[in-house]
């Protein structure tokens, strides 16, 4: 299964997830298999439906360091992004990553 990790995001007025900075991922040497590149945040959903995991980065100590795991959302007016999984975490929400 690939896996994806996104380093920056790029947010509209609302908060929303539009843009990502992102890239395939070696996990087990947690390196990039490329470069990250700029992404429209509907490249992203389509990883995600394709059963992809996509991570979250965000700035440590150490640097880039990985957080948890995104999901799609989909609004009323069938509108796709996508939000991180799981529970609430302090300076670990989308706000708090990099931005694009």
């Amino acid at each position: 299964m690939k896996v994806h990790a996104v380093a920056r995001v790029r947010l509209d007025a609302d908060g929303r997830v539009t843009g990502v900075d992102w890239g395939p991922v070696n996990t087990e040497t947690n390196e990039w298999h490329t470069e990250p590149a700029i992404a429209d945040v509907s490249e992203v959903v389509a990883a995600l439906n394709r059963g992809e995991d996509v991570f979250a980065l965000f700035a440590g100590p150490h640097g880039l360091e990985p957080g948890r795991r995104f999901r799609v959302v989909t609004y009323d007016n069938g509108w796709e992004t996508v939000n991180l999984d799981g529970p609430p975490t302090h300076e670990h929400e989308i706000h708090d990553m990099l931005h694009v």
